[in-house]
């Protein structure tokens, strides 16, 4: 085991959990601390907030599809390096963005849309090199590792809550801030040539075998329907949880608080799924127990009180990257090397299509019905996955080992 620890690419682990950090914590957690001020300065409705969010996960689903076959002309030490260059230009974009309501929004718009299609490919080239370069008993822990990444972005968008809510300056300097860290996950392939030429080989795989009508089998459907409902559950709920607590006139104390619990809940989260997916009469379990603390995290939110929210943020952080991180682990577990890459991305693009879902419907509610309406919307979805997720357990406990 010794041995095995020495072996691990530390480097690149670090490279995977920033770049988890940098394509999921600040450009879906971060944009969510920030957005009552970027309402405010561009005179933005719920549905129009929600709109923006939507545009970038629509550019992930469609980045998480093309991946695979991009990966597969370029390499995925080629792709990491020119995803990140489009997240890079993107950010930079939205930082630039003037504060005249229809052209802000426009160019806003256009670079939520390019960094959400370099995100998409950025996570599987991430995810696809970084799980080459480990045995398969240490996949759950460094998958754990990488998907805690958005955890401590969370944690630093709660430290600089204050500066996030300052009018012009706060989300412009977050996006500049993201446009500096892309930079750095693009320059770090290209430089650390040896390293990922060693990967190469294995990453550059051959066409996968893996067929779409495979996807409405029971080895996958279930799987990624919960994956699907936890996609908008969760983004429901951390786009609009900045507007919740600006809405139920919570004090700086319990934004900040309510910040920094969800984003140390989500490593704490992600820390518990490696004992357990390492053990297989718990694994299977897994998935419902985190799907089932972010229903009842999100049911809580939405009681009158501020007071409620950080309790409600804790329970669903519990689940934010231990989500993903079983279900990553689950996909690996359940294909072949080289379908991995398709069968990845089917999975992301299950979890893009309910992230596309979530802000707008999200919005909607809460124009129509106030901001308690979110939570309630995102406790549903929860639920919705857990039920999908109890299908999944009962079809793997019944299915023969492959």
């Amino acid at each position: 085991m010794h041995r095995d620890a020495q072996r691990l690419p530390h480097s690149l682990i670090a490279w995977a959990c920033l770049g988890i950090a940098l394509n999921v914590g600040l450009a879906r957690f971060t944009y969510g601390v920030m957005l009552p001020a970027l309402r405010v300065d561009l005179g933005l409705d719920y549905l129009a907030s929600g709109s923006l969010n939507t545009i970038h996960l629509g550019g992930y689903l469609i980045g998480t599809l093309a991946a695979p076959m991009w990966g597969r002309r370029v390499g995925m030490r080629d792709l990491a390096v020119q995803s990140h260059l489009l997240v890079a230009f993107g950010a930079g974009l939205c930082a630039v963005a003037p504060s005249t309501s229809a052209l802000g929004v426009l160019i806003l718009g256009a670079g939520r849309l390019v960094t959400g299609l370099g995100a998409g490919v950025g996570i599987v080239a991430i995810l696809v090199t970084v799980f080459a370069a480990v045995s398969a008993a240490r996949r759950p822990l460094v998958s754990a590792i990488a998907w805690s990444g958005m955890g401590g972005a969370v944690i630093v968008s709660a430290m600089a809550v204050p500066w996030l809510l300052t009018p012009q300056l706060g989300w412009r300097s977050a996006f500049a801030a993201s446009a500096a860290v892309a930079l750095g996950m693009a320059i770090y392939p290209a430089w650390n040539s040896v390293l990922f030429a060693a990967r190469e080989v294995e990453t550059k795989v051959a066409p996968a075998r893996f067929a779409v009508g495979e996807l409405v089998t029971g080895r996958w459907i279930f799987l990624n329907a919960a994956y699907l409902m936890f996609g908008a559950g969760y983004i429901a709920f951390a786009t609009f949880a900045g507007t919740r607590l600006t809405a139920a006139q919570a004090s700086t104390i319990t934004v900040i608080t309510t910040w920094t619990l969800f984003g140390f809940a989500a490593i704490a989260g992600a820390a518990f799924t490696v004992p357990i997916l390492g053990s297989p009469p718990l694994q299977v379990f897994a998935l419902i127990v985190a799907l089932t603390a972010g229903a009842i995290g999100a049911l809580i939110a939405s009681a009158a009180a501020a007071s409620a929210i950080p309790m409600g943020a804790l329970l669903v952080g519990l689940g934010l990257a231990a989500t993903p991180t079983i279900v990553t682990s689950h996909v690996r577990n359940r294909c072949s090397a080289e379908d991995y890459p398709r069968t990845f991305s089917f999975a992301s693009a299950a979890l893009g299509i309910g992230q596309v879902i979530g802000p707008v419907a999200a919005g909607a509610l809460a124009d129509r019905f106030g901001t308690a309406a979110v939570p309630l919307f995102a406790a549903s979805a929860y639920g919705l996955a857990a039920l999908f997720a109890i299908a999944d357990t009962i079809g793997v406990r019944a299915r023969p080992a492959a």
